[in-house]
């Protein structure tokens, strides 16, 4: 009888219910009620009950959204956008559950880059204490006190504590209670977090993931990425284009240098803000022109696979060009540490914009595009160039960072082509090489 009256028990029991109809019922709309319903008792647990009945609790309720998380019911892609969705719209009174929060974290079941983004927010730059208070307790616990169980990396809170950092530098000797501390930790903990991190590879890499979600673009930036981009297409497929297009990246050059200016002049972006974002939007044209061309194949079964490949490949290997000699003659010609950063980032813009359109499209997820760029980018940057083998390393460790961030947990819409990439001949012979710079 006390078990009966126990408020858990009455939970577990509510919860049970919700499972029978859903099962009954089998649509997503049943399922995303059970999925709130989960959430929202997970976040409604308190710490003070009965440690035993208080474990079996969180056990039942994580039980069925891993189950909901299962390939053969809803997927991870959409459980977690949904989860994450309770998190970021659930009453104040629940959301700040950090016990609840990092159990959720720990076992894969939340968007790291929507939630820290959200939790950025949400702290109002210190004015919002229960939110300034919440974050720093999830950043001690997942990135101090049990750093080396948990799976989630300081790019995971990349705007959690470049925030906290802002607050703590802020406040004037008025910073919340432990948070210089805090601060200091993970300053000496995770350098590639923090100011003297700024413009290090890892830092460009995951910088431009999260910049890849960053859509206030200035009035008019998208026509002007689309005309850079359709005039760089025709210079590389022209017949003066030059060997290796370096003609034709000459006259682009000067075009871009002059739009540069322009807006410069008109106060509307920053240089790296500027370039930052014509790498979005040109990834983004050139996918949304690979899923057309694709689109026009399922409308007209007749239409010739290989030439519907021609099509997408016709901007996707120009853009890729770009990309490549960008890199090559970026900085001085002995100043590698700008040809890596600027390889990182892009990398990681390429990296969001995928991750992105595999979480929106899900089932419609084309692997095609992504799996064009990366494959030859590889091959471009291996090319037998002098100023290409000065960076050959650090070359393959941003390729190794990439596919390690889209790895089949992370994206499983993109499994094949990262087996194709993971497996390809120049990839494979670049990790086995043993040259004195590689052991």
């Amino acid at each position: 009888p006390a078990l009966a009256m126990n408020p858990q028990a009455q939970a577990l029991r509510s919860l049970l219910e919700v499972v029978v109809l859903s099962r009954n019922s089998r649509d997503a709309i049943a399922a995303l009620g059970l999925l709130q319903k989960a959430v929202e008792g997970l976040l409604d647990a308190t710490s003070g009950a009965d440690a035993d009945l208080l474990l079996r609790y969180r056990e039942c309720h994580l039980l069925v959204l891993k189950a909901l998380q299962d390939g053969r019911a809803y997927g991870s892609p959409w459980c977690n956008k949904q989860i994450t969705r309770c998190l970021i719209e659930c009453r104040d009174e629940y959301k700040y559950n950090v016990e609840a929060v990092e159990l959720l974290i720990r076992n894969h079941l939340v968007n790291m880059q929507q939630y820290d983004l959200h939790l950025a927010q949400s702290m109002e730059n210190g004015l919002n204490y229960m939110a300034v208070a919440f974050a720093m307790q999830l950043v001690k616990i997942l990135l101090v006190d049990e750093r080396s169980v948990a799976h989630v990396t300081e790019a995971d809170l990349f705007h959690t504590i470049e925030t906290l950092m802002r607050i703590n530098a802020h406040s004037r000797g008025n910073a919340p209670e432990g948070l210089p501390q805090l601060m200091e930790v993970v300053r000496s903990n995770y350098e590639a977090m923090i100011d003297r991190a700024h413009g290090g590879p890892n830092f460009m890499m995951h910088s431009g993931i999260s910049q890849a979600s960053e859509y206030d673009d200035p009035p008019g930036l998208r026509e002007k990425a689309e005309y850079l981009l359709r005039e760089w297409v025709n210079l590389y497929h022209s017949a003066a284009a030059g060997r290796d297009s370096t003609k034709a990246f000459s006259a682009f050059v000067g075009q871009v240098e002059l739009l540069e200016r322009k807006m410069h002049q008109q106060g509307i972006l920053k240089t790296d803000d500027l370039i930052t974002r014509f790498f979005r939007l040109c990834t983004e044209m050139c996918v949304e022109i690979s899923y057309r061309a694709q689109a026009e194949q399922q409308h007209n079964p007749a239409a010739n696979p290989t030439m519907i490949r021609a099509k997408c490949y016709h901007n996707l290997d120009a853009f890729v060009r770009l990309i490549a000699l960008l890199v090559k003659h970026s900085g001085e010609a002995t100043n590698t540490v700008t040809k890596i950063n600027l390889l990182n980032k892009v990398l990681g813009i390429v990296v969001g914009v995928l991750l992105q359109d595999h979480d929106v499209r899900q089932s419609e997820f084309q692997q095609l595009p992504y799996h064009r760029i990366f494959i030859m980018l590889l091959l471009e940057l291996n090319a037998p160039e002098h100023v290409l083998e000065t960076i050959n390393f650090q070359t393959l460790t941003a390729f190794c960072n990439t596919f390690h961030i889209l790895r089949p947990t992370k994206a499983p819409g993109f499994v094949y082509a990262w087996l194709e990439l993971i497996s390809h001949r120049i990839f494979i012979a670049r990790m086995l090489a043993h040259t004195p710079q590689q052991k």
